[in-house]
């Protein structure tokens, strides 16, 4: 956010029944074009609304959290849920299952009973394809192929509570993505698991993470993609989710 939306914000904080485009432009000394621009900006992340009064609109601050605040705003998913009268995790009218550790370990033996460690994989996927079309259909976009919004995007992994993303590397030209985590929840669970899955022979890497970031990208690409977990830091430095084409 740069300093006219964080100028904007606070004038509107000031004034909740809002301001006109001439009342914002009179007060910044800035002409109305600049910040048409700056207002469908905080408007598109969900910070701002208008209701049009004649043939003004007069913008506010909007009091609904939604699913784009929650992307670009600074606070942790966790401080932004809300429990509604039917005992759901909401976030304006969007429901979800939030997945902890606990119920995360238990997705990972009962794939283990059935011998498919995929079917945790699938579970990323499946979220990760969520996620990225309740964005879709909230911002009007078909395609994301912006590298500050990806960002903005990808780190709502960490929002989550999944773990800490420390570096993203993204090449918008050919779509290869590197995302490094410094830790993981999927990490520790597979540390409390590790003699199951050496008893089962199974390949120990993060298969939820793996699978989540495939289903984001493929579906904010509009493409298929393939999600490699290179390193995992269950038993190295760090955990290193690869993405590219398929």
């Amino acid at each position: 956010m740069n300093e006219i939306e964080e100028r904007l914000l606070s004038a509107l904080r000031q004034h909740p029944y809002g301001l006109t485009i001439s009342e914002l432009s009179k007060n910044f000394k800035i002409n109305r074009i600049t910040l048409s621009k700056h207002l469908e900006v905080l408007k598109e992340r969900g910070y701002l609304n208008y209701r049009n009064v004649g043939k003004a609109k007069v913008w506010y601050i909007n009091e609904d959290v939604n699913f784009l605040e929650m992307i670009h705003g600074d606070v942790m998913l966790t401080k932004l849920i809300k429990l509604d009268r039917n005992s759901f995790l909401s976030i304006a009218d969007i429901k979800f299952l939030i997945l902890p550790s606990e119920i995360l370990q238990v997705l990972y033996l009962q794939s283990l009973e059935i011998n498919n460690v995929n079917f945790i994989r699938d579970v990323g996927k499946r979220f990760g394809i969520l996620m990225a079309t309740t964005y879709k259909m909230y911002s009007g976009v078909e395609r994301i192929l912006n590298e500050d919004l990806l960002n903005e995007i990808i780190k709502l992994y960490e929002k989550i509570g999944f773990g800490k993303i420390e570096e993203i590397f993204i090449d918008i030209k050919t779509l290869d993505i590197i995302i490094n985590l410094s830790s993981s929840i999927e990490a520790l669970i597979l540390k409390d698991i590790e003699d199951l899955l050496k008893e089962k022979n199974t390949e120990i890497k993060e298969y939820f993470t793996e699978g989540y970031f495939e289903g984001l990208l493929s579906t904010l690409f509009g493409i298929p993609m393939l999600s490699i977990n290179k390193k995992t830091i269950y038993n190295e430095d760090k955990t290193e989710i690869v993405i590219r084409r398929k």
